[in-house]
């Protein structure tokens, strides 16, 4: 990808997160990214939902990309991987500073009732996200209990990792993510305990 483009993609992301996708102006983009003028904005985005839309697949691409040399590390027990993963969604905040949050939770309740596309876009997404803890749940399926269902599990893990990184964007404060990325892993572990001793 065009380096002007990524520079240009990385400057609405952060805007988007801070300022949300309706306070955000195009003119607000051209500023963060240092370009001279809007000729260069439109050479590369045809218009501000382009942008927004391209931001989402980026900004997935990039978390995505983190995660899944975690999750893929197969020299590593399956729930070992998703504690490290979970670890690895609070230091992704905590680099932040708290002024991150998540850009798909922030668009998603914004754009999603908006547009039709936006909202489909990051349906895609979050199936996407569920469906990779869901096949490393399925992976330490003689961990988990019979009655586990990997699937309402992941989004269980999605939703809860979604709404903590939204709280924290909202207080500015990455402690509480790490507090409810903590639960969380409580959580799992706490089950293999007993499943261990059942």
């Amino acid at each position: 990808m065009n380096a002007r483009r990524l520079q240009i993609l990385d400057a609405a992301a952060a805007l988007l997160c801070e300022k949300g996708y309706a306070r955000t102006s195009v003119d607000d983009v051209i500023e963060r990214a240092g370009l001279s003028g809007k000729s260069h904005f439109y050479h590369y985005f045809k218009s501000k939902e382009e942008l927004g839309y391209e931001v989402i697949g980026r900004q997935f691409d990039l978390m995505a990309e983190r995660g899944a040399t975690i999750l893929r590390d197969t020299a590593a027990a399956p729930l070992d991987r998703l504690t490290r993963f979970i670890d690895s969604v609070v230091a992704l905040q905590i680099e932040s500073g708290g002024k991150g949050g998540s850009p798909f939770g922030a668009l998603g309740a914004e754009l999603a009732e908006k547009d039709e596309r936006f909202r489909l876009r990051l349906a895609q997404l979050f199936r996407g996200w569920s469906a990779q803890i869901q096949a490393l749940l399925e992976e330490a399926h003689d961990q988990l209990s019979d009655d586990a269902d990997p699937q309402r599990l992941s989004r269980f893990i999605v939703a809860t990792l979604e709404g903590a990184t939204q709280m924290a964007r909202l207080k500015r404060d990455p402690s509480v993510l790490l507090g409810i990325a903590t639960d969380l892993k409580r959580f799992i572990c706490t089950n293999q305990r007993r499943m261990a001793t059942s």
